[in-house]
């Protein structure tokens, strides 16, 4: 039997309108043989029908598929009434217009909510957010909202500094010994603002040879920054993003109240505000309802899962939750009646020169044509995320997305033109772009320097800092790399002992730079080389 695609005005792929004023999309795959009409599947955006219905007469597969699809559409209506119920605000067509690219049948998309002095204005769901079943997204669809989880971790520590239970300017070590003593100590209060000058988690594991799917724990972050004999840069010298600096906080907060850190964000957040769709994603065994899964594109443009269902260890993310439970919280941190953690949370973090770092406790403190706001982005593996709001017109904005091309930051903004036309200022002529800014440790393969003896680097090196041996081997006259069991990687000499290579494990965005310092002793033999790749920073390897 070979498909047969009818191609009739009734049965063809086409968008329709239900009762319920939403677009259905309509699709009839049959087969044909010997006489018989079968109907192998009639889909829907909201409902898939999967059986076969086998017809003598092709009249009567019409006229039996028309039921099928009267029938399907009813059961749509009945459905997205029911989506629509968690909906909020009257259709708005320029809004609507700002996710179009998303809002179409076999593509991941987003969820919005705006809200106005805490109470919902608008929300919508566009896209769908599990492409094997055609789920449709809603506002109540949970996302992996990634980094936004760090201003739940903050909340959590700043209350328990409230309780007497810790001090922002604790040691670290006093609730996590484990960890190296450094020349200077690295207070709570450092991690906090990304002024810590711990070396990323997220760039060493991949360093050391475990890729972005390998099945991470506390317990492996906490061994993995023990081993680190160097910081990046002295605590509170210099703001640099951390995310080591929130998984290591998490697990000072369970020290500290001897409780999971999920479990105080269910007691303290989730359940007291009635944000029923959040949770802290601790378990991959959990089940998860209206989960939405996160996408990726390929370089050939199709469509592909990087969902990270291995990746159950919160602190610096995974806090799974819906556009209108962000909302429920932001309104409790920023609303009318303050909490006791506000004045904390929302003071400014600066250096130890006094320099103001634009960052307060998880939160961005920024403006957007000429209105202040306090925000923060997400991104994880196949999804983006963004919690803003605009501090005096009281206008807040959720969205979070299942697909690694979306861009949250720029739709809150474009939302924000919309709602705020009338109050925004001009357009900065300086203001960024919401697309990746050139980056300096990029690789871009260099000119080899011919002089170098290839030979004096092949060996075996070792490095107690990442646990993780590099081999590196003379081959077509070239020299490459093998970082543990992965495959080799070409090696390109740069200046005398300085080689560098490109390094892009699976859900990096692109090629970084990593370079070798090599190390030689009195003899002149090389012993040993200094590893730096974007932010971190002298990496030690030593030959065996």
């Amino acid at each position: 039997m070979k498909p047969l695609h009818i191609e009739t005005p009734l049965f063809e792929s086409r968008a329709l309108t239900n009762s319920a004023g939403r677009t259905v999309w309509l699709k009839l795959e049959a087969m044909q043989s010997l006489g018989s009409f079968k109907i192998r599947g009639i889909g829907l955006a909201c409902h898939t029908l999967r059986g076969q219905l086998m017809i003598p007469y092709l009249r009567l597969a019409a006229l039996a598929a028309l039921a099928v699809i009267q029938a399907l559409a009813v059961g749509c209506a009945i459905q997205r009434g029911s989506h629509a119920r968690s909906e909020a605000g009257v259709d708005n067509p320029v809004v609507d217009a700002l996710f179009a690219s998303w809002d179409k049948p076999g593509s991941p998309g987003c969820a919005l909510a705006v809200a106005k002095g805490g109470a919902l204005v608008y929300s919508r769901g566009y896209g769908y957010a599990n492409l094997d079943y055609d789920i449709p997204i809603t506002p109540q669809t949970v996302f992996d909202v990634a980094s936004i989880t760090k201003q739940f971790n903050a909340a959590i520590i700043t209350m328990l500094a409230l309780e007497g239970k810790l001090s922002l300017d604790d040691d670290v070590r006093k609730w996590l010994p484990e960890l190296p003593e450094y020349a200077s100590p690295i207070t709570l209060r450092h991690m906090l603002y990304h002024t810590s000058g711990l070396r990323d988690y997220l760039n060493l594991f991949p360093l050391a040879g475990r890729d972005d799917y390998y099945p991470i724990s506390h317990a492996r972050i906490l061994a993995m920054m023990s081993r680190q004999r160097a910081l990046n840069f002295p605590p509170g010298k210099q703001y640099s993003y951390s995310n080591t600096a929130y998984m290591l906080l998490a697990q000072v907060i369970e020290r500290a109240s001897g409780q999971s850190f999920g479990k105080n964000a269910r007691e303290r957040i989730f359940e007291p505000l009635g944000m029923k769709g959040s949770l802290m994603y601790d378990d991959r065994e959990k089940i998860i309802p209206r989960r939405a899964t996160g996408y990726d594109r390929t370089n050939d443009g199709s469509i592909r899962i990087a969902h990270n269902y291995n990746f159950d260890v919160a602190g610096d993310g995974q806090l799974y939750s819906t556009v209108g439970d962000l909302l429920r919280w932001d309104d409790y941190l920023h609303g009318a009646e303050k909490p006791a953690i506000y004045s904390l949370m929302m003071t400014e973090g600066r250096l130890n020169d006094g320099d103001a770092i634009g960052y307060a406790q998880g939160i961005e403190l920024s403006t957007y044509r000429g209105l202040r706001t306090v925000e923060h982005s997400g991104s994880s593996w196949g999804f983006r995320s963004q919690l803003m709001r605009f501090v005096q017109p009281g206008l807040s904005i959720a969205i979070a997305c299942n697909a690694n091309q979306s861009s949250p930051p720029s739709l809150a903004r474009r939302v924000a033109d919309h709602y705020l036309a009338d109050q925004l200022g001009p357009r900065a002529s300086d203001e960024k772009p919401d697309t990746d800014e050139t980056d300096a440790d990029a690789w871009r393969e260099p000119e080899s320097v011919s002089s170098v003896e290839l030979g004096d680097y092949a060996g075996t090196f070792f490095s107690f800092e990442l646990d993780a041996t590099y081999r590196f081997l003379v081959s077509d006259g070239g020299l490459e790399v093998r970082i543990e069991q992965e495959q080799p990687i070409k090696v390109v000499p740069v200046a005398v002992d300085v080689l560098a290579f490109g390094f892009q494990p699976q859900e990096w965005s692109k090629p970084e730079t990593v370079t070798l310092q090599f190390s030689r002793s009195d003899k002149g033999t090389v012993n040993g080389f200094a590893l730096s790749a974007g932010s971190e920073r002298g990496i030690l390897f030593e030959r065996r």
